[in-house]
């Protein structure tokens, strides 16, 4: 069943390393003067970007830690809960600073960028909706069975990630609209957050089939 579970996480990395091409390209090509574009090439030489596809896969490893339990048939004890739980509030955590990015560059533009308290409010604003939303979570955790918590978990991620893109998407074409030498980096990043966790918010699901297709194949290898 770990195995699986990796194989589904590895899977989803490899989406988002693939899927930054054409959303690096949309997002800060200059269609009209070439020459002023910014190397996109660029972020994949930089070590911020790999280490948070490497926490956003560990983060989708951590949402699938009761599925696993459950497809081995293996009692879900409430300590169990605590890891999707803590994971799925930091990514609502993402989504909320996310959205508080490019809700900020579109009322301050690209100055924004130069002035470090505005990311000292967004790491804040990461740190409260975490806390916010792992209480929320913990609450559900001590009333709903494991594998509903879990369907419901990924049901409120997919729901933030859609509020998220409703947001960024038109505030990035507004900056795209700006003469901004970097076109709307921040929009850009409440874009990524919520591309990716909506992409995440299948996982447990995709995990499900996976091992579903697996008890066909081999059932007598799987109880």
């Amino acid at each position: 069943m770990k195995k699986w579970a990796w194989i589904v996480a590895l899977l989803y990395g490899l989406i988002i390393v693939i899927l930054m091409f054409p959303v690096l390209f949309a997002a800060f090509f200059d269609f009209k003067h070439s020459g002023n574009s910014i190397n996109i090439m660029n972020i994949f030489r930089w070590w911020p970007y790999w280490s948070s596809i490497v926490l956003l896969m560990l983060s989708q490893a951590a949402l699938l830690a009761v599925p696993v339990r459950i497809s081995g048939q293996r009692p879900v004890s409430k300590r169990a809960l605590v890891l999707p739980v803590i994971t799925s509030a930091f990514l609502m955590g993402l989504l909320g600073s996310g959205l508080f990015l490019a809700i900020v560059e579109t009322a301050r533009g690209e100055k924004f960028l130069e002035q470090e308290k505005w990311w000292i409010i967004a790491l804040a604003v990461l740190l409260l909706t975490w806390i916010v939303w792992g209480s929320v979570f913990f609450r559900w955790s001590r009333r709903i069975e494991p594998e509903n918590l879990i369907e419901k978990l990924c049901r409120s991620l997919f729901r933030g990630s859609i509020l998220e893109l409703l947001v960024a998407v038109p505030t990035h074409i507004v900056a795209r609209c700006k003469d901004y030498c970097c076109a709307g980096f921040g929009t850009f990043w409440g874009i990524t957050f919520g591309l990716a966790i909506m992409l995440f918010s299948f996982g447990p699901g995709v995990f499900f089939l996976f091992v579903e297709r697996w008890k066909r194949l081999h059932p007598k290898k799987l109880p």
